[in-house]
Parts: C-alpha cells; sequence; structure tokens
C-alpha cells in the first residue's frame, strides 16, 4: 500500500469531521437567533404592557384627584367604575388599551381597602395588562399607593 493511498482515507475522516462540526455550529447559531428574535419580541412586548398599565393607573388618578382640593378616592375605589362595565375601566379598554400596535388587553383594574392608619384610609390600585399572543405573551402589572 502506497503512502498516498494512506493520507487520502485519513484525509476523507478530517473532511467530514469538519463538516459536522460546521454544521452543528450552523445549527446552534441559527437557534440563539431564533431564541435571540424571541427576547427581543418579549422586551418589547413587556414594556408596551408596563407603559399601558402605567397609562391606566395615571388615567384612575387623574379621575380621583380632579383637582389638587378634592378627591374621589373612596367613591371610586368602593364604587363600581372599575368594575368591567364602569365608565372608567370602559374608557381606558377603549381609548388606551386599544390605541396600542400589539394585541393587547386590560386583564384587571381594582383597587383594594388596606386598612387604616392614623384615620387615614389606605388603598392599591392596581392595574395588569397582557401583550401578545402565545409564546410571545407576557403580562405586567403596576400598583399604586393612595390614602384617602
Amino acid at each position: 500500500m502506497s503512502r498516498k493511498s494512506k493520507q487520502y482515507g485519513s484525509m476523507l475522516l478530517i473532511v467530514l469531521f469538519v463538516i459536522l462540526v460546521l454544521g452543528y455550529l450552523a445549527t446552534s447559531l441559527n437557534l440563539t437567533s431564533w431564541s435571540s428574535r424571541d427576547s427581543t419580541n418579549r422586551g418589547i412586548l413587556g414594556t408596551q404592557a408596563w407603559l399601558l398599565s402605567h397609562s391606566a393607573n395615571e388615567y384612575v388618578l387623574t379621575v380621583m384627584y380632579p383637582t389638587p382640593t378634592t378627591d374621589n378616592v373612596d367613591a371610586i375605589c368602593t364604587g363600581t367604575r372599575l368594575n368591567l362595565n364602569g365608565d372608567i375601566r370602559t374608557f381606558i379598554e377603549d381609548q388606551i388599551i386599544e390605541s396600542a400596535t400589539a394585541n393587547c388587553q386590560l386583564m384587571a383594574l381594582e383597587c383594594t381597602d388596606r386598612g387604616d392608619l392614623d384615620s387615614r384610609t389606605f388603598y392599591i390600585l392596581e392595574s395588569t395588562v397582557s401583550c401578545g399572543t402565545g409564546i410571545n405573551e407576557v403580562q405586567r402589572s403596576q400598583q399604586v399607593w393612595l390614602r384617602d
């Protein structure tokens, strides 16, 4: 057997090994690329959901405190205006959430009484917004503490 034929068989193994390694690397990079895009989508949708939740709370606060000297905290928190068909919730869903570019929806808008301290009543206003669908669905909540 000549020396040339031995080298040819060895070269074939090296070529096959290099092709397999490069194929594995290409597949790994492709998966990383998909993962990176998913993370970016979730990041953008998460930011949008957080900002919409913040906007919902800000709108409720403008209704609760229409002027610097008056407040409607107790009336709104104990009333039905934040419920499913309440006027505040309907406005937020129609004007704020639906104007978003992504598929977003207001999941919860509630105000809960946290008790009294030094003759003041404390409440928590919380809104939760969900954006996206399927594997890219993200949900963000924001709480605001209030006192009456």
